[in-house]
C-alpha cells in the first residue's frame, strides 16, 4: 500500500469512529490496518498522523504516560446544533417521503461523530401520514431549477383530490405553462412562483401537487420589474390569493404573538391600551384570510376598512345560517 492510499484509509477511520468523547489508540489504528492485509510499525503511524496535522486536519493527540496515544478528529464542517436543525427541517418538510426523509437524516447523521450521532435523532414529531406520498417532488424541484437556469418555461398538469381521495388532474387535465422565477418553502410546503399564461401574471403552485414538469424551447417570460419575491412570500403565502388591502385588526393584547406569526414585526400599531390593540396589517383579502379570522371570533375582529368589516360580518352571518341550518 502506498503512503497515499495509508493516509486516505487513516483519515476515513478517524472521521467515522473518533470525536471529542470518542478517541482511538495506537493499537487500534495498527489492528484496523491489520484487517484489511496491512502491517503499519508504531514510527509510520505516527507521521502519518503528523502529515495529516501539517495538512491542516484537526486531530487531537494525547500522550498518557504508561498507557499509549489516543487520537481524535475534531475539524468536523458541522456542529451537533447545526445537524439537528438540518434533520428537523428534513424530519418537518412535508414535501419529502418518509423513505426520503429517512435517507437523508441517515446521511446527515454520517456528518456527525459516533458520539454525536446517537444523539441526531429528529425533535419534531410530523406525523407519517401528512408525508408525500412518492420522491417525484425531487425531479420536479430538478426541472424547475434546470429551467430556471437555462432561462426557459416548463408545462405541467396540476393535480387536485376528488371525494375519493383520488388524485386527480385539475381543469380536466389542462397543461399550464409557467415561467419559473423561484420555488419557496413556507410552512412545510413547497411551491413553485412564477408568471402563468393561464392567468396572465404572476401565480403560486404547489409544487407536491404538480405532474412531473417538462422543459420548454420557449424563453422565459420576463420578470415583472414589481415583483419581490421577499414581499410576495410574505404577503400571498400569508394570505393567498386575493386583492391587497390594508386592514385594521382590533384584538386583545394576547393575540399578539399571532398577529406576528402571521404577519412578522413590520407593524403599525396606532393604539394600544391595556385591554386591546389595534393592528394595521396588509392582506389579499380572500376566504383564507376570512377563515384565518374566525378563529379568534370574540377576540379579534377587523374594524376597516368598512368594505372589508361589511364582507367579515356576511361570511360570520353565513357560516351562523349553515350552523344552524337556515
Amino acid at each position: 500500500m502506498d503512503t497515499k492510499d495509508r493516509l486516505l484509509i487513516l483519515l476515513q477511520y478517524l472521521k467515522d469512529n473518533t470525536d471529542e468523547e470518542t478517541p482511538t489508540s495506537n493499537t487500534e489504528l495498527r489492528q484496523m490496518f491489520r484487517e484489511i492485509g496491512e502491517s503499519v510499525s508504531m514510527p509510520t503511524l505516527r507521521d502519518d498522523i503528523a502529515a495529516l496535522r501539517k495538512y491542516g486536519y484537526d486531530i487531537d493527540v494525547n500522550e498518557v504516560n504508561g498507557v499509549g496515544t489516543y487520537y481524535k478528529f475534531l475539524g468536523r464542517d458541522w456542529s451537533l446544533p447545526e445537524l439537528q436543525i438540518l434533520t428537523d427541517a428534513v424530519s418537518a418538510g412535508q414535501f419529502l417521503s418518509s423513505e426520503k426523509t429517512g435517507m437523508l437524516i441517515e446521511k446527515l447523521r454520517q456528518m456527525a461523530g459516533p458520539s454525536e450521532r446517537k444523539k441526531l435523532r429528529p425533535s419534531i414529531l410530523t406525523a407519517q401520514h401528512v408525508k408525500a406520498p412518492n420522491e417525484q417532488l425531487l425531479y420536479t424541484v430538478q426541472t424547475i431549477q434546470e429551467a430556471i437556469d437555462s432561462d426557459r418555461r416548463i408545462t405541467f398538469r396540476h393535480d387536485a383530490y376528488d371525494t375519493q381521495l383520488r388524485r386527480v388532474p385539475k381543469h380536466n387535465g389542462f397543461t399550464y405553462e409557467v415561467s419559473p422565477y423561484a420555488t419557496i418553502w413556507k410552512k412545510d410546503r413547497y411551491y413553485l412562483v412564477g408568471w402563468s399564461e393561464k392567468h396572465g401574471g404572476v401565480a403560486n403552485f404547489r409544487i407536491d401537487r404538480m405532474e412531473l414538469p417538462k422543459l420548454s424551447r420557449k424563453k422565459r417570460h420576463p420578470i415583472p420589474d414589481d415583483l419581490r419575491l421577499e414581499d410576495h412570500s410574505d404577503k400571498i403565502f400569508s394570505m393567498f390569493d386575493g386583492p391587497e388591502e390594508k386592514v385594521t385588526l382590533r384584538c386583545r393584547p394576547s393575540l399578539m404573538n399571532m398577529i406576528v406569526d402571521q404577519f412578522g414585526t413590520n407593524l403599525e400599531i396606532p393604539r394600544r391600551d391595556e385591554n386591546s390593540l389595534d393592528v394595521i396589517v396588509t392582506v389579499h383579502l380572500s376566504p383564507t384570510f376570512y377563515g384565518w379570522l374566525f378563529q379568534f371570533a370574540g377576540e379579534m375582529t377587523v374594524i376597516a376598512p368598512e368594505q372589508v368589516c361589511e364582507q367579515y360580518a356576511m361570511r360570520l352571518q353565513t357560516a351562523i345560517d349553515d350552523a344552524l341550518g337556515n
